[in-house]
């Protein structure tokens, strides 16, 4: 599963470069969009980058989530990419 959180990560850094120059830690928490908890890190994509981002792991994984139980609207978290990418690719 850490392969597949460095290729998420990568992508991140892909579409949002910023995160990658700042240094910014990019570990299973990091909330996406926005975290209800202030000690969460957020790395503050927006939709059209967060659709960008199942875009490219789609294709990097080879996989369509609309073909499977995966609902986009519940990956909140850097971790919920990973566990998506990780169940759709052995579906």
């Amino acid at each position: 599963m850490t392969e597949v959180l460095n290729v998420v990560t990568r992508a991140i850094i892909g579409i949002r470069p910023d995160l990658g120059e700042a240094g910014t830690d990019i570990t299973r928490d990091s909330a996406l969009f926005y975290a209800a908890d202030p000690d969460q890190p957020v790395l503050g994509l927006d939709s059209m980058e967060a659709l960008e981002l199942i875009s490219v792991l789609e294709k990097e994984f080879g996989v369509e989530l609309a073909d499977t139980d995966i609902r986009i609207g519940d990956l909140r978290t850097v971790g919920d990419v990973v566990e998506a990418m990780s169940m759709a690719g052995t579906a």
